[in-house]
């Protein structure tokens, strides 16, 4: 064996060793513990729920939203999947009867209605959504309000045509009142669309403490029920545990998608305008309440309420809710319904009786 193939093996010995010896922790050394890869959170825009990134039902909240026309008339109740939306409006309709904009966004459900027409200020109501507007039939003028704002326009008519499956009919029930969507399957073929902004202020989440800000109705007035009263309709909340429950027109409103009475979480009340400009030569006005304005609001959530007033700057700008001392309103997390008490609509509020003062030995 030759000098230099015998230096080369010496060398490989000696780095050998010196690699093995590398190896060895000294006595005196404390092993360095890896350092955990901090947590991404995200949250539901509507809702304010927060979940870790990748956990269950976090996967949904950056889906689009689908606002939708729900019927409200006796004929029309039990709705289904109410109690999984994130928001819903209450809006006053022609001879004072309400209907609803129902949206879902991180609950996607299978069947949603009964689906019916749009109404004048659905656009307003929606804009800010910028997601996708179902609903079943209407005047062109409205029609084409909301589709200006960007929305994609889901209707029974056009679905049905594209043969896109969205739409159905249930046997069980009257038409106009059986018209029926499918909610995740919309939210499925229109991922072009993003998740919506938040259109209230909701509590902010923590990531350091994993925890929540206390809702500003914390600090409020305690509160045993409301109601508001419109031309026709009756809503009315009390609350039960850290929802509040619903009854439409003296009876529990229920789901039927659960055959559960309707809850929420938050209940807005906002006192608005109504235009009735709008005149249909077979049913008179057509009312349309005023959204890009302000007024005075009631914020009820976990049994208590604030009072304070509300603004909508524009189209397409969420709802802004501040205190009467001019500070923001956060709600707490979860879903939320907005009474929009247009007009002559009226609310009444029930709070504890103040405690008669006990008599002095002079009464």
């Amino acid at each position: 064996m030759n000098k230099t193939i015998l230096k080369s093996l010496a060398l490989l010995a000696t780095s050998t060793l010196l690699l093995a010896g590398c190896g060895e922790p000294r006595k005196d050394e404390v092993p360095v513990e890896p350092t955990p890869e901090a947590k991404v959170f995200v949250s539901a825009p509507l809702t304010g729920e927060t979940l870790e990134e990748g956990s269950a039902g976090s996967e949904t909240f950056g889906l689009p939203s689908v606002a939708c026309k729900i019927d409200n008339v006796e004929a029309a109740r039990p709705q289904f999947n109410l109690n999984k939306t994130d928001i819903v409006f209450v809006e006053m309709v022609e001879f004072g009867l309400t209907r609803l904009v129902a949206v879902w966004q991180s609950q996607p459900v299978d069947q949603a209605g009964p689906v019916r027409s749009v109404r004048p200020m659905d656009a307003d109501i929606t804009a800010p959504l910028a997601g996708i507007f179902c609903f079943s039939g209407g005047q062109l003028p409205f029609v084409n309000a909301v589709k200006e704002t960007g929305q994609y326009m889901a209707s029974e008519t056009s679905e049905q045509a594209d043969n896109l499956g969205s739409f159905s009919r249930l046997s069980t029930r009257q038409a106009p009142h059986n018209v029926m969507v499918d909610v995740g399957l919309l939210q499925s073929q229109h991922l072009d669309k993003k998740a919506p902004q938040p259109m209230l202020t909701m509590v902010a989440f923590d990531p350091e403490t994993e925890s929540y800000e206390i809702a500003s109705t914390e600090a409020g007035e305690e509160t045993l029920s409301f109601t508001v009263k419109y031309p026709q309709a009756i809503s009315s909340w009390k609350p039960e545990g850290n929802y509040w429950v619903r009854t439409q027109d003296g009876d529990q409103h229920i789901d039927a998608a659960t055959d559960e009475i309707l809850r929420a979480t938050n209940v807005v009340v906002l006192k608005t305008k109504v235009d009735n400009s709008f005149i249909d030569k077979k049913y008179g006005p057509i009312p349309r309440t005023v959204m890009i304005d302000s007024g005075v609001a009631w914020v009820f959530s976990n049994g208590k309420r604030v009072k304070g007033t509300w603004t909508k700057s524009s189209q397409s700008a969420p709802i802004q809710l501040v205190d009467e001392a001019g500070a923001p309103i956060k709600l707490a997390v979860g879903n939320t319904w907005v009474e929009l008490m247009a007009g002559p609509s009226k609310i009444t509020i029930e709070s504890p009786k103040a405690p008669s003062p006990s008599p002095t030995e002079d009464e």
